[in-house]
């Protein structure tokens, strides 16, 4: 179909995001609702590019998690823009789908897009890497003549050269928090990561300036409250980081403390007690922590060693000394794992007290190192669940169900060198465990005892509001729940005797609750059912593999990890 439109014209551009689905771990809705929000945080990928696109356009953001898709929106639109993440696959095909049959033109980008572009074949343009280097090169092109097309580089963009996102087209009511990215990149290297390969080991920072701009931007649109650094490790460059946390302090102060923020960083964090001091002075009150396991072998063997320096809990500590609260992401599935590990693993997350623990099934990502090694070696499955050929250059991800998206009821897409039903059994147990009513109201006043936390942020009135809402909301959900109502005027009683600062962060933390509370249920359900069908995830096994397969992997992975048990076909899946 004919496209006459030009960039140079004023084109009416929507930016559309798809729902992420409706029982993702990270959907966190029901928690959202509390406060009235709909959703946890805004699509800032695509109020990113809305800011590099030709300013003389006319934009408008339809966030499909916040709102049902408007005919009247998708009409007014010369051009769609979609993008997203591999939870969000099914949408972004749906869109471009959608876009094709109406005869609107779309240009989809984002990690998925950008990992596995022959997916989204059907769309006019693919964008693939990030955008500032190529939305430019595809702009110049259409002049040309040339609208269509895959416009891809490996160079990683300047990002001190990045605009402000497009912060106006936010209505912040809808959210949760906001969402601010100060660096790309992480300088670890770890196996099954594909932060690495999208955005490169080298971090590149936004300078303090950009940083600032930013904030006083969010502030004059009139927002107050949470920002999320949304950095896959905001201190992947600590040089340049301690270089900005001041001014940020700075500027807080000036404007009396209008947010407080969280952020994703790696374990070292809890080794640098100046950073921390820094990011206290700030008003920085969440951190995402990739753990990952509790056993250093598979540390090691997934080239993760950065997390084996110093002992897990000794390092949670030192956040919760200054203010910070510990989040956790966790997994299960790696090759040189030992039986045993759901005790390991609940023993880990109490002894840290992380009550928001992620904890998922190893998924082979497309591009990273651990999909490399898993084909090379004949042990990767495609979504059927049939072995990748080795010569096979591209792999594919499909998700073909809302289920199949989430790290936390499927994964597991290769052979794995211990038997596929215990790993899953040991999940089942960790899923129930972590997150039953008295183990994580029992996390909940035990971090709130630990946190050593400063009440900086002050609140807005929109705040309290919400606030007040949010406590009447889940004080009625809590009650109404004869397994819960104990748990949570107990829970409330003692984490009073800590302050109001310690109390607000229990507070939130059990609020999170109405979350993970009927998600890790759902869980439960979704794993069982894999567990009564083990033809679903074993026939590969049987039919496909060579013992000698698994001999090889299983001595890879006790080589790299001298002291895990050795693995045996008589152990293995593909002797039963």
């Amino acid at each position: 179909m004919e496209f006459s439109a030009h960039p140079d014209q004023a084109l009416k551009c929507l930016l559309v995001s798809p729902k992420f689905p409706p029982h993702s771990y990270w959907n966190y809705v029901a928690a959202a609702e509390l406060i009235n929000a709909k959703s946890p945080s805004p699509p800032l990928g695509l109020i990113t590019v809305a800011a590099l696109l030709p300013q003389h356009w006319e934009f408008k953001l339809m966030d499909l998690n916040v709102q049902d898709l408007s005919e009247e929106m998708w009409s007014w639109a010369d051009l769609i823009c979609v993008g997203g993440m591999l939870p969000q696959q099914q949408g972004l095909l749906e869109i471009v789908k959608r876009a094709k049959s109406t005869g609107k033109f779309v240009v989809i980008g984002g990690p998925d897009p950008s990992s596995q572009p022959d997916l989204y074949a059907e769309a006019d343009v693919t964008v693939v890497g990030e955008a500032e280097n190529l939305i430019g090169v595809w702009l110049d092109s259409w002049r040309a003549g040339n609208p269509r097309g895959v416009f891809k580089t490996d160079k990683k963009p300047d990002v001190s050269t990045t605009p402000i996102p497009r912060f106006d087209l936010l209505d912040f009511s809808n959210y949760v928090e906001v969402g601010l990215q100060y660096s790309r990149g992480c300088p670890f290297n770890c196996e099954f990561c594909d932060i690495i390969e999208l955005y490169g080991r080298v971090p590149r920072t936004k300078s303090p300036e950009q940083v600032l701009a930013e904030l006083q931007t969010i502030y004059d649109c009139g927002y107050r409250g949470s920002i999320y650094f949304v950095d896959d490790n905001f201190i992947g460059n600590k040089r340049n980081v301690k270089k900005l946390l001041p001014h940020v302090t700075d500027w807080q102060k000036s404007h009396k403390y209008p947010f407080f923020f969280a952020t994703e960083a790696s374990m070292n964090l809890g080794d640098d007690v100046k950073l921390l001091e820094l990011m206290q002075a700030a008003d920085f009150r969440f951190v995402f922590l990739g753990i990952e396991t509790p056993d250093q072998d598979v540390l090691m063997q997934t080239q993760k060693s950065q997390n084996t320096m110093h002992p897990i809990a000794e390092r949670v500590n030192m956040l919760y000394k200054h203010g910070i609260v510990a989040l956790g992401g966790f997994i299960m599935g790696f090759d040189s794992e030992r039986s045993g590990m759901d005790v390991r693993m609940t023993k880990c997350i109490e002894e840290t007290a992380i009550c928001m623990a992620t904890v998922g099934l190893l998924v082979a990502l497309p591009n990273t190192q651990l999909t490399k090694r898993l084909q090379k070696e004949g042990r990767l499955l495609d979504s059927r669940g049939i072995i990748v050929p080795r010569e096979q250059k591209e792999y594919r991800l499909v998700i073909h169900s809302a289920v199949a998206g989430d790290h936390t009821v499927s994964g597991l897409n290769f052979i794995t060198t211990r038997p596929t039903h215990e790993i899953l059994r040991e999940y089942r147990n960790v899923i129930a465990n972590i997150y039953s009513p008295e183990s994580y109201f029992a996390r909940a006043i035990e971090t709130t005892k630990r946190l050593r936390t400063k009440s900086l942020h002050v609140p807005s009135w929109f705040e309290w509001k919400r606030s007040l809402l949010g406590f009447w909301n889940l004080t009625k959900f809590m009650t109404r729940d004869p397994d819960l109502r104990w748990h949570y005027w107990g829970s409330m009683g003692k984490m009073l005797r800590y302050g109001p600062a310690r109390f607000d962060a229990g507070m939130r933390l059990i609020g999170i609750f109405t979350h993970f509370y009927p998600h890790s249920k759902y869980v439960l359900e979704q794993i069982d059912k894999r567990l009564a069908n083990p033809d679903h995830y074993e026939h590969s096994y049987n039919k496909d593999v060579d013992a000698g397969v698994i001999h090889e992997a299983a001595a890879m992975a006790n080589r790299s990890s001298p002291n895990v048990t050795r693995v045996t076909p008589s152990h293995g899946v593909a002797a039963s």
